[in-house]
């Protein structure tokens, strides 16, 4: 049985939100390169994060592929 609009809708917000967390964790990187004396430590904590992030939403988009996370209509 094929996923139902809103959840095939969960999906794609899920799997682009974690594509803009990739995105900003890349920016933050080259950002950071262009900054004298930033702390090192800190930016690759934050994108460590970002990356964290974005695998968790990834984790919940193969969870909606298979059934397990489903959205039904707003009541």
């Amino acid at each position: 049985m094929g996923q139902k609009k809103s959840s095939l809708e969960l999906k794609r917000d899920l799997t682009g939100v974690a594509s803009n967390l990739e995105r900003t964790a890349g920016e933050i990187s080259r950002l950071a390169e262009r900054i004298k004396d930033v702390n090192v430590v800190e930016i690759l904590h934050l994108m460590n994060q970002l990356y964290k992030d974005a695998d968790k939403l990834k984790a919940y988009v193969d969870e909606v592929k298979t059934g397990r996370i489903v959205r039904g209509k707003a009541e």
